[in-house]
């Protein structure tokens, strides 16, 4: 009798982009206008892991900035601002509900 090989599947990993609206919902249920800023420390519900990722896309996406002098600090552009208030309430609790299962 031959037995299949012991082989366990990776975890599914959420996408930069769905990260990167991830750290969008941060900046919306805090209520920050454009150009407002956070630290670091209010991102905690984002996996560790794919922090960097969702950062450097939004960053790519021009969502946000990092700032210069404090690199745990970032401004919402008005760009992305823009992109958030263009969601529905609904989808962007959605976005999050989705972004938490995959957590779990």
């Amino acid at each position: 009798m031959a037995s299949k090989p012991y082989c366990r599947s990776m975890p599914d990993r959420p996408s930069d982009e769905d990260v990167s609206r991830q750290i969008l919902g941060v900046f919306v249920r805090h209520r920050i206008p454009a150009t407002g800023t956070l630290q670091r420390n209010y991102f905690f519900e984002v996996r560790d892991g794919d922090f960097q990722r969702g950062i450097n896309k939004a960053v790519a996406n021009n969502w946000i900035t990092v700032d210069l002098r404090n690199r745990y600090r970032y401004q919402l552009t008005t760009t992305g601002y823009a992109v958030m208030s263009a969601l529905p309430p609904k989808q962007t609790c959605a976005v999050q509900l989705a972004m938490s299962a995959k957590d779990q």
